[in-house]
């Protein structure tokens, strides 16, 4: 049967291999691969530093950190301390046990 070789890109007359369906998609997917130019990749890597770069600048010319930072220490400090309820059920346990002595 005549077909076209994965390999080559041209016809042969070997015999077809029969694929499963996912070895099928590996080789579409191996040959699409192919098919992009090695520059993109560094091209799309540059482009993306960059604007990642910009994005770090604008937050730090904006205070974004700053805020970030003080509205984390606040939520620690909130959370440092124990609930009303908790709280109460140690005063409680305090008084009982003084009483006790």
């Amino acid at each position: 049967a005549l077909h076209s070789s994965p390999t080559l890109g041209r016809m042969s007359w070997e015999p077809r291999q029969s694929l499963t369906s996912s070895e099928f998609r590996k080789q579409a997917n191996r040959r699409a691969l192919e098919r992009i130019p090695k520059d993109l990749y560094w091209k799309v890597a540059g482009i993306s530093f960059v604007v990642g770069a910009c994005m770090e600048l604008f937050m730090i010319k904006t205070g974004f950190y700053e805020k970030v930072t003080a509205i984390e220490a606040e939520r620690r400090e909130a959370l440092s301390e124990p609930p009303a309820w908790v709280q109460e059920l140690q005063k409680q346990h305090k008084a009982a046990t003084e009483r006790k002595k």
